[in-house]
């Protein structure tokens, strides 16, 4: 293992810095460049919702439902909308 090192340091030393990009570039488009940047890169941290973002998507959806029903709609609209809220409001602030 410690000739391999050596061959490293040796190679990291003799490129020029503009060589050193190039490859770091290729490294990158790769696909194992590809894997080594996905496992070094740090993970954001999951951000949820809070009770005050949940009760006012819940009062929204509510809204948007008896709205529904009073111009005369007759689907059961309330869980797969107020589903959409939360996941559209979750992926905003989680991108």
């Amino acid at each position: 293992m410690k000739n391999i090192e050596v061959v490293f340091d040796r190679l990291s030393v003799d490129w020029t810095p503009e060589e050193d990009e190039a490859f770091n570039e290729v490294e990158k488009q790769s696909n194992l460049g590809k894997q080594i940047l996905q496992e070094i890169k740090p993970q954001r941290e999951w951000v949820g919702l809070t009770d005050e973002e949940v009760n006012q998507l819940y009062t929204q959806i509510q809204e948007q439902v008896d709205k529904h029903w009073t111009d005369g709609g007759t689907s059961m609209m309330f869980p797969t909308t107020l589903y959409k809220a939360f996941e559209a409001k979750l992926k905003d602030k989680n991108t």
